[in-house]
């Protein structure tokens, strides 16, 4: 892993995103990563894949702007549009981007919610506030909802980490073609301009 130190923006200032891209970029390359505060347009808690992929593309992008940073990292949780019984899944979106303006988006595993959950979330309540849960730190920089759930098993760091490492495999395994933050915004209606390129 030795070689010149790649550069990773983060679009967070939670301390729990930047250790999972922290995490993951180590894991490939010789990296610093660095939060940086932006705003992404969507609220505190997006609901559907539209705001959810919006939301982390935002992220992404602007934690590039005035940083010189090589990559940038943006991470969205919240109820996305998918078979079940409220007709969502909880899931943590990653959107890696590069200097090319080349994107590369990854998943977490997902899990259900309680239907008065979802039907808070969607109106824009967040999963925090509305689940009910004890804690003494905020779910969202903590092991998150999903901790409390699975008694630890699983945690919020665990669900970032895998979504960042999907976003990730497009630029590790060297893929041709990838999708300009653009088009990607184009796909769920959005307009978004790069412009690092």
């Amino acid at each position: 892993m030795g070689g010149s130190i790649v550069r990773v923006a983060v679009g967070t200032s939670n301390p729990m995103k930047v250790r999972a891209a922290e995490i993951v970029f180590k894991a490939f390359m010789n990296a610093r990563v660095v939060g940086v505060r932006v705003e992404t347009g969507v609220g505190p808690q997006p609901a559907g894949v539209r705001n959810v992929l919006l939301g982390a593309l935002r992220r992404a992008v602007d934690s590039l702007r005035g940083t010189g940073a090589d990559y940038g990292v943006g991470v969205e949780a919240g109820p996305i549009e998918f078979p079940s019984s409220t007709g969502f899944l909880e899931t943590q979106v990653a959107v890696v981007v590069d200097r090319g303006c080349r994107a590369g988006v990854g998943l977490s595993p997902s899990f259900e919610l309680e239907k008065h959950v979802v039907e808070a979330m969607i109106v824009g309540v967040e999963l925090e506030r509305v689940a009910g849960v004890e804690r003494h730190v905020p779910l969202g920089e903590g092991i998150g909802f999903i901790g409390v759930a699975t008694r630890g098993f699983i945690t919020r760091l665990d669900l970032t980490v895998q979504a960042i490492a999907m976003a990730l495999v497009p630029f590790i395994a060297g893929y041709r073609g990838l999708i300009s933050v653009e088009d990607l915004a184009a796909q769920v209606d959005a307009e978004l301009e790069c412009g690092l390129a």
